[in-house]
């Protein structure tokens, strides 16, 4: 069976930056596993980091309104995955959207209603996910925020509603979304949303951390350096 490894668990715990350093260190490539990275346009809103220094898939696929199933991304996971290891490169997994992670890394077996009836894993997975005391992690993705409010957010909001995509929709495509919009429509300050988005992440990042912390087979690291360990352990190097 084929080894992928995933990079895993809660908003602002650095998941992208160690899944660079892994892909760069074992010749790898990332496939993300965030629902709303597949969409051209949402850049700002959603963390998205697209000048890494090795190849990025499964971001900028679809244009914002248009509906991906969890079925629909797991197929395109798979197809990816298998595509990069016939080049003789390691597939690296890295996401926090619970359900698209799962989807591959648990295999789910989805019926014609598209839904997950059973699990046929399809490769060899390690999971890894990187500690951070939880007030720590709130206080990194309030400033995170902070960062992104500066670098555009408002603006990136404005102009996808100028381009007709749905206040509903956004309302369900992520917390700064949410907000922001009604911040763009009038409906709170920039105060208020700024305030009831972190109060929304914060109560995110609790609830990942219930989920992720109930999986014994994830591999809990602080630093880089642990999980070349784990790493070279699994790939058996």
């Amino acid at each position: 069976m084929e080894k992928l490894i995933a990079i895993l668990g809660q908003t602002a715990s650095g998941k992208t930056s160690l899944g660079e350093f892994l892909a760069l260190t074992y010749d790898g490539e990332i496939v993300s596993a965030d629902a709303k990275q597949v969409y051209r346009g949402m850049d700002i809103g959603t963390a998205k980091e697209k000048h890494l220094k090795v190849p990025q898939h499964l971001i900028d696929i679809k244009d914002p309104g248009e509906k991906v199933t969890v079925a629909e991304y797991q197929a395109l996971a798979y197809q990816t995955i298998d595509e990069i290891l016939a080049r003789g490169k390691q597939p690296f997994l890295v996401g926090g959207s619970t359900l698209y992670a799962e989807a591959v890394t648990h295999g789910y077996v989805f019926n014609e209603q598209g839904k997950s009836s059973e699990q046929v894993p399809r490769y060899n997975v390690l999971e890894i996910a990187i500690h951070h005391d939880r007030e720590r992690l709130k206080e990194r993705a309030a400033g995170r925020l902070r960062e992104r409010i500066a670098q555009g957010l408002p603006e990136e909001v404005q102009g996808l509603l100028d381009a007709g995509v749905s206040p509903t929709w956004l309302d369900h495509c992520g917390i700064e979304y949410k907000y922001f919009s009604k911040y763009i429509l009038g409906e709170l300050t920039l105060e208020e949303a700024t305030a009831k988005t972190i109060t929304a992440i914060n109560q995110y990042i609790k609830r990942q951390y219930t989920w992720w912390r109930r999986h014994p087979e994830i591999q809990w690291v602080q630093e880089p350096e642990e999980a070349v360990v784990i790493v070279n352990r699994f790939l058996g190097r």
